[in-house]
């Protein structure tokens, strides 16, 4: 299955789309991966899970900041309420002449970089914040315009801000790849608890064992066993967050049958050990 394209309507009486979107829940990555030529800037107000981001995934949580380039597919799954905040706007949305102006040249390199998609924090994030805030309360006409704008620069000057995807991935995006990736995401997220037969996955894909190796390395620059810990740290992670259980049955219940393994693939991608993640969690 291909993401979905997703159609945006924008008023007649504006150039871009700025609105808060209120979701009860959305836990199946079928249901909200998508792409649209528009680019995007996505903050959530209210909810925590997971995020795609074309070949990565990671957690996202409430204050999370980020910004897609055009075709870029993205989505967010989470199994609880979420509010985000969600802008977008064509490259060209001022004309094809007004983004090629010397006063504009940084955000032209910030609608470049954003192919990659990116994720912003610190005091850059706080100030547009502030900003997204300003432009969902103001009028139609300049005052919702020059909000943007606003946003446009700060999030163009941002110092604190990091690629989410790997330039190879997002400077060369096949759509029909993209599906069969989203196949592979599938997959290990209805299976990675149990052992992940890579024959099935291939045969889903109709390739043999050998080629899927390879087509999984070169879309996503990672190997498959990567991948698979990446999922079941993130649950883990999450369990950890949300329940009191033991770790040693966190452990299981992520699909590791050893607890040393475990330990040291948590610690590898987390840069801590599952219990001084527990303890930083509990504290904050």
């Amino acid at each position: 299955m291909k993401p979905e394209y997703e159609k945006i309507v924008e008023p007649l009486a504006r150039s871009f789309i700025a609105k808060t979107v209120n979701r009860d829940s959305r836990p199946l990555l079928s249901q909200a991966w998508h792409f649209h030529p528009e680019i995007e800037i996505c903050y959530t107000r209210k909810s925590i899970g997971r995020r795609f981001v074309g070949n990565q995934i990671s957690d996202y949580h409430e204050e999370d900041l980020v910004m897609f380039g055009a075709n870029l597919p993205h989505g967010f799954t989470t199994d609880m309420y979420c509010s985000q905040v969600v802008i977008q706007m064509t490259p060209d949305f001022m004309g094809k002449i007004f983004i090629d102006k010397p006063e504009l040249r940084a955000v032209k390199k910030l609608f470049t970089r954003a192919k990659q998609g990116l994720e912003f924090k610190g005091s850059s994030k706080r100030k547009a914040i502030k900003i997204i805030d300003r432009l969902l309360k103001s009028e139609a006409g300049i005052p919702h315009l020059l909000h943007l704008l606003e946003l446009l620069d700060t999030l163009a000057n941002a110092k604190k801000v990091n690629e989410i995807c790997t330039a190879e991935y997002a400077f060369d995006l096949n759509e029909n790849q993209l599906g069969r990736i989203k196949i592979v995401y599938d997959h290990i997220m209805n299976n990675f608890k149990e052992k992940v037969s890579i024959k099935e996955i291939a045969d889903k894909l109709n390739i043999s064992e050998a080629a899927f190796y390879k087509f999984i390395k070169k879309q996503t620059k990672k190997n498959y066993t990567q991948i698979i810990n990446e999922f079941r740290i993130n649950h883990a992670s999450k369990l950890l967050m949300s329940s009191d259980k033991p770790i040693s049955q966190i452990c299981f219940e992520s699909g590791y049958n050893n607890l040393s393994y475990f330990n040291r693939k948590f610690k590898d991608i987390m840069n801590q050990t599952p219990y001084d993640f527990k303890v930083q969690y509990l504290n904050r």
